[in-house]
């Protein structure tokens, strides 16, 4: 019992530790992209983190938040074509926590991750229903039958796995032809019917994402609206490993949570998609 009262203090402030696993994230994720513009990032990295340690007591700028921020852009401006898209969300809620340590509104605060959070989520719904090879199902059935979707669970059916690894080679051999010749393959379907699952798998996606956008936007505080966040983050997680995005997602879910016991389930998704990010494991 008091364990859990100990653990419960601390998660009182859902602000306070929200940004605590904000700038884990963004160390783990700048550390991943630091090989790239070493001679930009190398001397920033050292004045920055120099900074922090000799001034961390003696101002209230939010140091280590500044050099993401700025790390991130850098990025940004080099990689504007290939970053991911939680790059670009990273550094909005980035900025949204430096806006804050100076402004110290917590309405306005939340408000802001509130919004950051429906535009993300809307914007995905709308990029799925505006592309046909979505919501025809195609999108589902080539990646499912790759093994590129439920890739932890398929590994438990062996009959399902070979279909994967036969489906595989024929792409491989595929992609070595010469593309005039116009030549095409088959694939074979690792369970029946996956051609209608996987049009029915794509309209859910839509609806529960639309849903969870609209409830985020009208109730961004109810308890019922960070269950369905939960579950929609495990069930991305379960589909396809987008640790990164996934943890951030929870980042931003902490932040707006008023339910203690639900804050501890984002806390709990949060560090093990870090830990998959450390291990290699997933997309991040």
């Amino acid at each position: 019992m008091n364990y859990w009262l100990s653990i419960k203090d601390k998660f009182n402030d859902q602000i306070v530790l929200g940004t605590q696993l904000l700038v884990l994230l963004l160390c783990v994720y700048v550390f991943i992209l630091a090989e790239e513009h070493v001679l930009w990032k190398a001397p920033l990295i050292f004045v920055g983190l120099l900074s922090w340690y000799l001034l961390r007591d003696k101002t209230d700028h939010p140091i280590l938040l500044i050099l993401g921020l700025v790390l991130l852009i850098i990025d940004l401006c080099y990689s504007y074509y290939w970053v991911a898209n939680h790059h670009f969300m990273l550094l909005f809620v980035v900025l949204a926590v430096i806006l804050y340590v100076y402004h110290q509104d917590k309405d306005i605060f939340l408000n802001n991750i509130q919004l950051i959070l429906v535009i993300v989520i809307l914007t995905s719904v709308i990029q799925k229903l505006l592309s046909s090879q979505f919501m025809s199902g195609d999108f589902y059935y080539y990646m499912i039958n790759r093994g590129a979707l439920f890739r932890f669970f398929i590994n438990f059916f062996p009959d399902s796995l070979e279909v994967v690894k036969s489906n595989q080679e024929q792409l491989l051999a595929l992609h070595d032809t010469n593309p005039n010749i116009q030549q095409s393959i088959v694939m074979k379907d690792i369970i029946p019917n996956l051609g209608k699952i996987s049009v029915i798998y794509a309209w859910l996606t839509v609806i529960i994402e639309s849903f969870i956008a609209f409830a985020m936007l009208w109730k961004s505080r109810n308890t019922w609206t960070h269950l369905l966040l939960i579950v929609m983050i495990l069930g991305i997680l379960c589909a396809r490993f987008e640790t990164g995005f996934m943890a951030l997602l929870a980042v931003c879910g902490m932040f707006l949570c008023n339910n203690v016991k639900l804050r501890l389930f984002y806390v709990i998704i949060f560090m093990a998609c870090i830990a998959f990010i450390v291990t290699k494991i997933g997309y991040h």
